[in-house]
């Protein structure tokens, strides 16, 4: 492939990235009614479907630094969404895990999202909505094939 198609690629691939969060994503999140944030809102879904897992497993996942982590656990503490779970071989570890009311938190989050989404895909008309599907199924492909190594 070429110099010039590959900085076209990327050039559109870097400007879809706001567009998704601006017209998608930050509005149906509804951050801005509650004391969470999209970081906590990272942390579980990390934790959904895990028994639990070490902090520090986390923190790398995310890239979230150390001391925002605990800053970050404290109010999900603080809020009854999460627990710390010391660990039953090694005392320095500490596991965290998503309570009942996390996942529930959770469930509905995804549901306000879902409807939200749908009402805005709604307004597209179906030739649209079948070009935007076929291209967001090539773009999981297309993710999926990258290595993540780095």
């Amino acid at each position: 492939m070429d110099e010039i198609k590959m900085d076209i690629i990327i050039q559109n691939f870097i400007s879809i990235i706001p567009l998704f969060k601006k017209k998608l994503i930050h509005d149906n999140c509804g951050f801005n009614k509650s004391n969470l944030n999209h970081s906590h809102f990272q942390i579980m879904l990390t934790l959904k479907n895990k028994d639990k897992l070490p902090i520090s497993e986390v923190a790398k996942k995310l890239v979230i630094s150390t001391p925002n982590m605990t800053k970050l656990l404290n109010k999900l503490i603080e809020e009854d969404m999460i627990q710390r779970i010391p660990d039953e071989k090694d005392r320095r570890i500490i596991n965290i895990k998503l309570t009942e009311k996390g996942d529930k938190y959770l469930e509905d989050k995804f549901e306000d999202v879902k409807l939200s989404l749908k009402n805005k895909f709604y307004t597209l008309p179906n030739d649209k909505l079948d070009k935007f599907n076929e291209s967001l199924v090539t773009l999981k492909d297309v993710l999926n094939e990258i290595s993540s190594d780095i």
